[in-house]
């Protein structure tokens, strides 16, 4: 029993799947406008594919909204990229602000080691003396050091910066792209609508015609 509803239930969802699958498909058919031109240079078009004279099939093009979408996804994607690129900066920021921080410790150590070096000279004990001398060029070597890192550190942020920048005209860009295919969407459904009115009247014209007669 408890098996029997399981694949009932199973079969109910399965329904509803392929119902869902082919709901989208229609709406996406919908939104598929299908463009031709004739012999006289006249510009058709329609949503039923079906309708396209056999001899224009192999010149008809779709003018769907999937350029639309893919805009809006190409938008989003830079958006995303923008936020980690100014993430990027603050962390940059942060280890720029650290590498300075460590260099003016280093500036002190090296005051210190300074004094502890004239101190030694004083007293002429040779070993204290080059204990400070050591200390000194330890504290000299990792300053350049720290100070290495600062100059990375400011390049990667450089680098960074210009990520960013680049990251902003092209979502400047992609945002008059979505813009420019909506007008140009837009206009086809007008000019759709305009043949579709035209073929409803020549349509009507013949049968009119053949009422009078």
């Amino acid at each position: 029993m408890k098996r029997s509803k399981f694949i009932l239930g199973f079969q109910v969802i399965l329904i509803a799947v392929v119902a869902l699958f082919l709901s989208s498909q229609r709406t996406y058919a919908q939104e598929q406008i299908f463009k031709w031109v004739d012999e006289k240079g006249n510009v058709h078009f329609t949503q039923d594919p079906g309708t396209v004279p056999e001899q224009y099939k192999d010149k008809v093009k779709s003018q769907d909204t999937g350029a639309i979408r893919q805009d809006r996804k190409d938008i989003s994607q830079d958006t995303k990229d923008i936020r980690e690129d100014r993430a990027n900066i603050r962390t940059d920021d942060k280890e720029i602000g650290q590498d300075a921080k460590a260099i003016r410790s280093d500036d002190e150590k090296i005051r210190a080691d300074r004094r502890a070096l004239a101190e030694a000279e004083k007293s002429g004990d040779k070993a204290k003396i080059e204990e400070a001398r050591k200390n000194l060029r330890g504290d000299i070597r990792e300053r350049r050091g720290d100070m290495r890192q600062l100059g990375e550190d400011e390049r990667q942020r450089h680098e960074d910066f210009r990520n960013l920048r680049a990251e902003e005209r092209e979502r400047r860009q992609d945002v008059r792209d979505l813009r420019q295919d909506k007008a140009e969407r837009r206009q086809d459904v007008r000019d759709l609508r305009k043949d579709k009115a035209s073929a409803s009247t020549q349509h009507a014209a013949p049968a009119k015609t053949n009422a009078k007669q």
